[in-house]
């Protein structure tokens, strides 16, 4: 009976002996440039949606500056500290004095000074204390060979230098001015008399944001050089980074 069911069992079927064809090997700049993933739709990269952001920001800052009261806006950083008379401290840790301080030259200070080099370091609250040349009427020992500006730029804030012994044309009197206040970014020129400017981007600006703030000067009974409390509106002292009303 089993000799039966084996005959008649089917055979298996022969296994073929001949290799199968081997698969087109990939070539190597197949290899070495997989497709690039594309961004899910609607989706941006990072880079591009905070640039958007930021000029999302820059617009509404814009938008609302009109309705800000320039005032306190632009002086809030020194609105840290006392508004007072005080001596100008000079990097060596002496004060500004007439009978030692040279012409045509000039050096950098905080007002209001606080004492904290975080807070006298700030931008807003620099300023330059220049001596006029001698060209200049800066040769008299007296409070009018002084002047002491704000630092920031009208046009867009960067911090200008005083450079001694430079010459330029005073486009309004045709004149040649001895000493220049000059900013590195954009070229704007300022008169040292007065501090409007002159040439630039900046005296393109109409009044009151083409002239620099300035502080009001005296000198005490020790020929110490003193700055005395500033009224921060555009009819006085100016506003820094805004301007200041210059009469003609």
């Amino acid at each position: 009976m089993s000799s039966e069911v084996k005959k008649n069992e089917p055979k298996p079927a022969a296994i073929s002996q001949t290799p199968a064809a081997p698969k087109p090997a990939a070539s190597p700049a197949a290899r070495q440039s997989p497709v690039p993933k594309q961004p899910l739709p609607g989706s941006q990269p990072q880079g591009r949606r905070n640039f958007f952001k930021f000029i999302a920001a820059v617009g509404g800052i814009l938008g609302i500056t009109p309705f800000i009261p320039f005032g306190s806006f632009f002086t809030a950083s020194a609105s840290i500290g006392k508004q007072e008379g005080q001596r100008i401290l000079l990097p060596d840790g002496t004060y500004a004095n007439v009978k030692t301080f040279p012409p045509d030259s000039a050096v950098i200070f905080p007002y209001p000074r606080t004492g904290d080099e975080r807070f006298d370091s700030e931008p807003f609250r620099r300023f330059e204390l220049i001596r006029l040349a001698p060209a200049e009427g800066g040769d008299k020992n007296n409070v009018s060979s002084f002047r002491a500006y704000s630092m920031v730029c009208v046009h867009l804030w960067c911090l200008w230098d005083y450079k001694a012994g430079r010459q330029v044309r005073d486009p309004k009197t045709g004149k040649t001015i001895v000493g220049n206040i000059e900013c590195p970014c954009h070229g704007s020129n300022y008169r040292v008399h007065d501090g409007v400017a002159i040439y630039g981007p900046a005296a393109l600006q109409t009044p009151p944001n083409n002239a620099l703030p300035m502080l009001d000067l005296s000198i005490d009974s020790e020929g110490y050089i003193v700055v005395n409390p500033p009224t921060y509106t555009v009819d006085r002292n100016g506003i820094i980074g805004y301007g200041r009303k210059v009469k003609a």
